[in-house]
């Protein structure tokens, strides 16, 4: 067994690194790689140094290379990895080791689906995002955003300590990634762009090279014919805008966000026809709600997270992405499809006793219900949330609700999971008139149990104890928003699933983690389930997308938790392709 593991090591499952810059492009003009073309920068664009010394405070108007400077002080010293320019790519191998006779992919589990194929124009692919992926933190002119902050600065935050400083380091090695999803024949990519690599400081220049590094991105994509997908903001608020106003909190946000995904819009639309303009608003409540205002950056108006930090950031989320969305049908006249993708789960009432069912639905409208406006008739909030929240919501213009309502071409799903819901102890009416009731506002109950007790499935990593293998549950609730939270919803895509096999980053034989059980029985169950959604329930489902491209930091639960498709070796950064790669991968040989 020694001698099969220095062996499999050895063989042709991960790709080498070869360093080599890629040409760069003059800033201000046209960008042309023969049929792949990008328009010059028509806004003001520089070259920044992050190397510089700081020497001032810097002022809201000020976006020098000193005041990039003063912002990574803010963060700390940043980690870099053995690489840092673009690496070529070298072929990749005509065959990759996967699971053979000894222990077959996982079957299905309901064999009626073995002849079923998916619709005509059904999307699918792997997803991931820049701050996850990318590394390069602190390279070619990008400013800090404030995960760069958080994870370098609060001690104990991220569970293992680790950072994006490096990662997978997709920035230098994007080009053999995309080799490699073409090769395995996975036709899309459903990347993140960063914020702050375009717009250092959320506003004012751009940065060229962060610009000609996204804009060869693209045209790799385009070449090897894996069409991109791209999402616009998922979480790297760049940090200057926590200085200057306090980002998400006040509603300078909007105009900003704006401005930011319309320069990325204009320049890509040629060449993506799917855009998500944020990932999982509903970050505002678990993640940006407990940001350290006033601790490691200013907090205006006294807000310092919690509740009001909580619905202030949603409001100006759903404005921002509002105004994005007319302009680009509006204005712009763009020829793809935008919207958002959505953060939520299934929830089963544990009996059908009133009180379960209605906290059931509770958990529905503080989750999916407060960014339902899109599908809502009058735009809105849900009165359920206006009824609890009083005041600490705050309220829409009638103009604004018009702008709100129609602007998601499509619904996007992330739904890893599920729960079974309770009706906690008083009933929901009695806390929802006590904020100081620690299940205030929900006021109502969830919990990874089936209604008699036992486990809801199968745990994921304890990292993330949260997460369960509940197929089912997918079915379930692609009905559940399709046909009763949002009927009018025209078609859904599940834009991320996937699962972190348990103590995977305790391990360190490859041997060990390559068949990665647990994850390929969900991919094979969950897709399974989605399929029958679409069969037997009816549900107009037309993408779905795995997470992750490979190995990621999980944001607070850090880089240990892994829910890659590919395993990613932090130390050679070599890529090398799971069971779970190939289960996905044969699901869909099998049913397209």
């Amino acid at each position: 067994m020694a001698r099969f593991g220095l062996l499999l090591s050895s063989l042709a499952l991960s790709f080498h690194v070869v360093q080599g810059l890629r040409p760069r492009q003059e800033a201000n003009a046209t960008i042309t790689t023969g049929p792949v073309t990008f328009p010059a920068i028509s806004t003001s664009s520089q070259s920044f140094n992050v190397s510089a010394t700081p020497t001032a405070t810097r002022k809201n108007d000020d976006f020098s290379d000193d005041a990039l400077a003063v912002l990574w002080e803010q963060v700390g010293p940043i980690a870099t990895g053995p690489i840092n320019s673009t690496v070529s790519p070298t072929p990749e191998p005509t065959s990759y080791l996967q699971p053979g006779i000894f222990h077959p992919l996982v079957p299905s589990y309901n064999r009626e689906l073995a002849d079923l194929k998916l619709p005509e124009g059904f999307s699918w692919g792997v997803a991931s995002s820049s701050y996850q992926i990318e590394g390069a933190a602190k390279d070619e002119g990008k400013g800090p955003s404030i995960w760069d902050l958080l994870s370098h600065r609060i001690p104990g935050l991220i569970a293992d300590n680790s950072t994006g400083d490096v990662v997978g380091s997709h920035y230098w090695l994007y080009k053999q990634d995309i080799a490699r999803l073409a090769n395995l024949g996975i036709p899309r990519f459903s990347p993140s762009i960063s914020w702050p690599r375009i717009f250092p400081f959320g506003k004012g220049p751009v940065n060229a090279a962060g610009v000609a590094h996204y804009d060869d991105v693209i045209k790799t994509l385009v070449e090897a014919h894996v069409k991109p997908s791209v999402t616009l903001f998922h979480w790297e608020t760049p940090l200057a805008l926590f200085n200057e106003y306090g980002a998400w909190n006040h509603p300078q946000i909007v105009d900003d966000y704006v401005a930011y995904a319309q320069f990325v819009i204009s320049r890509y639309d040629e060449y993506v026809d799917e855009w998500f303009t944020i990932n999982e608003p509903q970050h505002c409540n678990w993640q940006f709600s407990t940001y350290p205002a006033g601790e490691y950056y200013p907090a205006y108006d006294g807000i310092t997270g919690g509740i009001q930090s909580r619905y202030l950031c949603g409001h100006h989320t759903l404005l921002a992405h509002a105004k994005v969305a007319k302009w680009y049908h509006d204005e712009f006249h763009g020829r793809g499809r935008i919207t958002f993708k959505n953060s939520g789960n299934y929830f089963e009432p544990n009996t059908t006793s009133e009180g379960d069912l209605d906290a059931a639905q509770r958990q529905y409208d503080f989750v999916l219900g407060w960014f339902g406006g899109p599908w809502a008739e009058d735009g809105d909030y849900p009165q359920s949330l206006k009824d609890t929240l009083g005041d600490l919501l705050p309220a829409f213009t009638d103009e604004e609700k018009e702008l709100i309502k129609g602007s998601c071409d499509f619904y996007a799903i992330d739904p890893y999971t599920s729960y079974t819901a309770y009706e906690i102890d008083g009933g929901s009416a009695a806390c929802a008139a006590n904020q100081s009731n620690p299940a205030w506002p929900e006021c109502a109950g969830s919990v990874s149990l089936e209604g008699n007790g036992f486990p809801i499935g199968p745990a994921g990593d304890q990292g993330v104890s949260w997460l369960y293998d509940t197929p089912t549950g997918v079915r379930r609730f692609l009905s559940k928003i399709t046909k009763e939270l949002f009927p009018s919803v025209p078609d859904i895509v599940v834009t991320e699933f996937g699962f972190a096999e348990p103590f995977e980053g305790e391990l360190d034989s490859l041997q060990t983690i390559l068949w990665d059980l647990r994850r390929a029985d969900y991919y094979q169950s969950y897709l399974d389930n989605i399929l029958a959604a679409i069969y037997n329930d009816g549900v107009n489902v037309t993408g779905a997308w795995g997470w992750a491209i490979f190995d990621n930091f999980e944001w607070f639960a850090g880089s240990k938790v892994r829910f890659g498709l590919q395993y990613v070796n932090y130390t050679s950064l070599e890529r090398t392709p799971k069971a779970s790669m190939f289960q996905f991968l044969n699901w869909f040989k099998e049913h397209e």
